[in-house]
């Protein structure tokens, strides 16, 4: 998928992120199947932008503190179909055999479909 001219990766506020303290860990590090975060010094901080998803914005609900936002945009649901919500699944790419989380409808992997 190309994406569009506005970037998109999410942005963390640190003064509102506590690191998810009553956990451990952020629950956006854990969850973020993409690996868009780490955690340092007791925060989450978004360390790789581009393996985020475009239009994906599955990490911000998880955030009970509201710490992480994202591009504003009308393609935000651009890829999400009636129904479907845009939920995260796991596809295996039928071309490299690689297992890797999307919300669309593919199956075939990020870098095998920018390798054209």
């Amino acid at each position: 998928m190309v994406r569009d001219s506005t970037p998109w990766y999410p942005t963390i506020f640190p003064e509102k992120c506590d690191g998810c303290a009553h956990l451990g860990k952020p629950r956006c590090v854990e969850f973020c199947p993409n690996g868009v975060f780490k955690f340092i010094d007791g925060k989450a901080v978004v360390a790789y932008p581009l393996k985020c998803l475009n239009g994906c914005t599955a990490c911000a609900p998880l955030c009970h503190r509201k710490a992480i936002n994202f591009p504003k945009t009308d393609l935000t649901h651009a890829f999400i179909k009636s129904g479907d919500k845009g939920l995260l699944k796991k596809v295996t790419c039928r071309k490299c055999g690689k297992i890797f989380w999307v919300n669309r409808d593919t199956d075939v992997c990020f870098e095998c479909e920018n390798k054209k």
